[in-house]
């Protein structure tokens, strides 16, 4: 088993976008007033993110999005705070059990019915008046390095939205209260090339010489602070649910309302008092 010292230390190792998606999302839980006493965080790529997120105070579970990460990622922590979703998403958790939910960059689908599923199962575990963080990948009118890559997504990085997407997709049950952004144009260079060199079978850079590039590409970005990165964090409250319109069944139930009752689901959910 790893300890929390060797987990703090492979902060050194992060892909630079994970360090700067970490960042904002510290930046956010930091400024949010009254502390965390619940929160959840689900589908980052490395254990050693819910460690810093539990270092912050307060009572931390994850969620991954298959067994195989759960387990992977509940051995580098070793605590059994770690659970896996269901098939289509769901969270394993009663109503009500968090005071913020972080969802990482990727965890987050393009605008579909999955992705409204999806904010809508956070909302449903979420405290009244708690927040939401999730960072997407962000969708330029005009972006250059999206261009340059042919307008294709790096691979992991779920949906893309522009800030009026993600009002839309979120207007019935959330406030948003802000959008931060990061990896500019040279570091998004960067991760188009090493994303392409893993995924068309070419030898893919070592984490040294990619550190190094990232370095290089973060010292150039700074001329562009002006400007919005490709990745987008977003911060949200809690409200209670408006939805005016959804897909119905026979009996005028919502699908969605049909879906989170389900009997069959009901023993799966966890009250977080059987953990603290």
């Amino acid at each position: 088993m790893r300890t929390n010292t060797e987990l703090h230390l492979d902060k050194r190792v992060y892909a630079l976008p994970l360090r700067r998606e970490l960042a904002d999302v510290l930046h956010v839980l930091n400024a949010q007033r009254g502390r965390v006493r619940t929160g959840l965080d689900f589908g980052f790529t490395h254990a050693g993110v819910s460690q810093h997120l539990r270092q912050l105070g307060g009572y931390w579970v994850t969620v991954e999005p298959t067994p195989a990460r759960r387990a992977l990622v509940a051995a580098a922590l070793g605590e059994e705070a770690v659970f896996s979703a269901g098939a289509g998403g769901e969270l394993p958790f009663e109503d009500k059990q968090f005071d913020v939910v972080v969802l990482a960059h990727g965890a987050l689908p393009g605008e579909s019915e999955e992705a409204s599923a999806m904010i809508r199962e956070c909302h449903r575990v979420i405290k009244a008046g708690g927040s939401i963080i999730l960072t997407v990948e962000y969708r330029k009118r005009y972006g250059v390095a999206s261009a340059l890559n042919s307008s294709r997504v790096v691979s992991g990085a779920g949906g893309s939205y522009n800030e009026a997407e993600i009002f839309r997709l979120m207007k019935d049950g959330f406030d948003v209260l802000g959008f931060r952004t990061s990896c500019r144009f040279w570091v998004q260079l960067v991760r188009q090339w090493a994303d392409r060199r893993r995924t068309d079978g070419s030898r893919a850079p070592s984490n040294r010489w990619l550190r190094v590039l990232y370095a290089f590409a973060y010292v150039l970005d700074a001329g562009l602070l002006l400007t919005r990165g490709y990745q987008m964090t977003v911060h949200a409250r809690r409200k209670g649910w408006r939805g005016q319109r959804s897909n119905v069944l026979g009996d005028g139930t919502p699908v969605s309302d049909a879906l989170l009752s389900d009997p069959r689901r009901e023993g799966h959910r966890v009250s977080l008092s059987r953990f603290r």
